[in-house]
């Protein structure tokens, strides 16, 4: 559906007060994804669902609700405007799972579902990258007497003509937890 102007008035008191986010960020590698939703300029509602190739599985990642970051920068020359989408957040601790995850999505592109907790059931949930145009990562570790986490910032590296989009369709299957998961702070006797 082609753009159709409107006026847009303000929506509701409150409206510029932050939004809670769910802590599950959904990220899918974009070598697994077999098809994805479209959509068109002007309209951000995306159309379809997110279908992966045989056996691939997107995942969960747990990013710490009051630290996640989501950002459009706009730039470019006359004529050439585009807009760059980014997820941040930080993770706590050290485990070797995300240890894991950061090696092997270093220099791989993906695309990540993040869920406002809007007061509906479902949430809105909106989707930042894309098969050609995806988020790379970036880490930051902290190690010292007042935290152990590590901030991951997913960003595009390409100008695209994309807002990030609003995602309607199913969630693709996700990758189970891992058993180790949550035991990284035990000692053994």
């Amino acid at each position: 559906m082609a753009y159709t102007k409107v006026s847009i008035p303000k929506n509701g008191d409150g409206a510029g007060s932050p939004a809670p986010k769910s802590s599950d960020i959904i990220v899918i590698d974009v070598e697994d994804i077999e098809t994805e939703p479209t959509r068109t300029v002007g309209d951000p509602k995306m159309t379809g669902n997110y279908t992966l190739k045989a056996d691939a599985k997107a995942l969960a990642i747990y990013g710490t609700p009051s630290t996640i970051n989501l950002t459009e920068e706009y730039s470019g020359d006359p004529d050439a405007r585009g807009v760059m989408q980014g997820v941040a957040f930080s993770h706590p601790g050290n485990s070797d799972e995300v240890k894991g995850f950061i090696e092997h999505f270093m220099n791989r592109g993906v695309v990540i579902l993040v869920k406002e907790c809007d007061g509906s059931a479902e949430g809105k949930m909106e989707a930042y990258g894309s098969k050609c145009n995806p988020l790379f990562l970036s880490v930051e570790r902290t190690d010292t007497n007042e935290a152990r986490n590590r901030v991951l910032t997913f960003k595009q590296e390409i100008n695209g003509k994309f807002l990030p989009g609003t995602y309607t369709g199913e969630l693709p299957e996700l990758a189970s937890a891992s058993a180790a998961s949550g035991s990284e702070n035990e000692e053994t006797a």
